[in-house]
């Protein structure tokens, strides 16, 4: 309360400024009550905010583990899937130059038999044509012979 004074009168203090006082003071304790029940629900309100946001924040919380523990997991899968794939293409890598080497030997001795085959048969070419050169040299043409001793 205020320190308000009152004019005093016989029997007391002036009723009109007392039952003044009081009805100002009354309307004040009406208004503050109605604004402490508005308070209230308002902090009632808040509070219901809050626990539904801290319901929110736990559950998108718990969202958030599980996602990244399955970002994490479908890290480590794709890892040893790549890890899986290189192993593989490693070994048909291998595969495919010892197949490229066992054929390249396999051309090499073809190769290599067929130059032995041609200097045989090159050889056995030269034995023939030195026989044919001496047949030639051998072959003895007849000398030209008088065609006019026919005609007598």
């Amino acid at each position: 309360m205020s320190d308000q004074k009152f004019e005093t009168m016989r029997n007391g203090y002036n009723r009109y400024q007392v039952d003044d006082k009081v009805s100002q003071l009354e309307h004040e304790v009406e208004t503050l009550t109605k604004k402490l029940e508005l308070y209230s629900t308002r902090l009632e309100e808040v509070e219901k905010q809050c626990s539904q946001y801290k319901e929110k924040y736990l559950t998108l919380s718990g969202e958030i583990r599980i996602k990244e523990k399955a970002a994490e997991d479908i890290a480590r899968i794709a890892l040893k899937e790549a890890n899986v794939i290189v192993q593989t293409a490693s070994d048909n890598a291998d595969v495919i130059v010892k197949e490229a080497l066992a054929s390249a030997r396999a051309i090499l001795v073809e190769v290599n038999k067929l130059g032995e085959e041609t200097g045989e048969i090159k050889q056995r070419m030269i034995c023939e044509l030195d026989k044919l050169d001496q047949a030639l040299k051998e072959f003895e043409v007849p000398s030209k012979v008088n065609l006019g001793l026919l005609d007598e």
